[in-house]
């Protein structure tokens, strides 16, 4: 595991001192000045802020709940989703022969028997009248007894998708997974002979996620919770969430790591794709902060701050934090601006 910890410079040096002496030329004609060095000067504003000092390692950005789709039916496979399609509740995943099958209910229990309405009661019968609510089929009240009002609304969802109306359904027409499925990296192609179990394609939530194999000694930097910084590969970087820090260890050939498992938003459409992640380390809450280029070594030793309107403030450097440092000193407000470099 490579960690990279951000480090900031511990003060900024006083960029020019004014010249006092002179330069005689040309044998004792009048001496000529030396022009005063000039130093591009800008403004900023004492901020109250919370300052979050953050080490990066790295990490994967992909998908959750992964898995394979496996084939329902027996007979020549004549179409399969493209990777990276994304499926939602109610279309097919993928055709047999010329026809449409594998399609997507939303539900954690598996579909691990054939609906119809000899079919004793079970809380998978409620997960199938949910989705065909859900879709605009009409099944009645929704509970775990199969009625002639499940049937009807099974006829009418296959009518649209012009399957046989027979009112059953068998474990190879329909699929339940938690939500809409992303497609991945196929085991089949069109053409294929496929029978039932036979591997088809990779398939995963639509839900970003971001793992970190994080060294089971540093666990304290992890908790659920928390937030992080991801930075993509495009340089970008987006806020994410502790959402699981694993409690099983994995022994690698350096190193003991856990799981640890973070939510993002805006990552794109990248798989498998490296990024860093900045997990806090320290953290300072609701104080003064200022760009660290505004700071000024003092001679003497300690740290100086001037203000755009005239002056000097001493003040006590504190936590560095992403180009900004924590300040404190006697007569230093929120919203004072301060002189700092370009």
């Amino acid at each position: 595991m490579k960690a990279r910890r951000r480090v900031l410079a511990g003060g900024a040096a006083v960029a020019a001192v004014a010249v006092g002496g002179a330069l005689a030329v040309n044998g004792g004609q009048e001496p000529v000045k030396a022009a005063e060095p000039t130093v591009a000067r800008a403004a900023a504003t004492v901020e109250r802020q919370d300052l979050v000092d953050r080490e990066d390692l790295e990490g994967t950005l992909g998908y959750t709940d992964q898995g394979t789709l496996s084939a329902g039916v027996a007979g020549t496979l004549t179409s399969l989703r493209d990777p990276a399609a994304e499926v939602t509740r109610g279309h097919s995943l993928y055709a047999v022969d010329g026809e449409a099958a594998a399609f997507l209910l939303y539900g954690e229990l598996p579909a691990w028997r054939d609906f119809n309405s000899s079919m004793s009661d079970g809380e998978d019968v409620r997960q199938l009248e949910r989705n065909l609510r859900a879709l605009g089929y009409d099944p009645g009240y929704v509970n775990d007894d199969w009625s002639w009002m499940t049937t009807e609304a099974v006829e009418d969802f296959q009518r649209d998708r012009e399957l046989d109306d027979d009112g059953t359904l068998s474990r190879g027409e329909v699929v339940f997974r938690p939500g809409a499925i992303r497609i991945g990296e196929p085991k089949a192609i069109v053409g294929d002979q496929v029978s039932p179990g036979r591997p088809l394609v990779e398939i995963s939530s639509t839900e970003r996620v971001v793992t970190v194999a994080l060294d089971a000694s540093r666990q304290r930097l992890a908790r659920v919770g928390d937030s992080v910084t991801v930075t993509l590969p495009s340089g970008r970087t987006v806020d994410g969430r502790i959402e699981e820090v694993g409690k099983v260890a994995t022994k690698g050939e350096e190193e003991v790591t856990v799981e640890v498992t973070i939510s993002v938003r805006g990552g794109g459409n990248l798989d498998q794709a490296p990024v860093e992640v900045g997990f806090a380390v320290e953290r300072s809450e609701g104080v003064l902060a200022v760009p660290v280029k505004a700071l000024l070594a003092r001679q003497g030793g300690g740290y100086a701050l001037e203000l755009v309107d005239g002056g000097m403030v001493s003040v006590k450097p504190g936590m560095y934090a992403d180009d900004m440092v924590e300040v404190e000193g006697s007569g230093l407000r929120e919203g004072q601006k301060v002189v700092t470099a370009e």
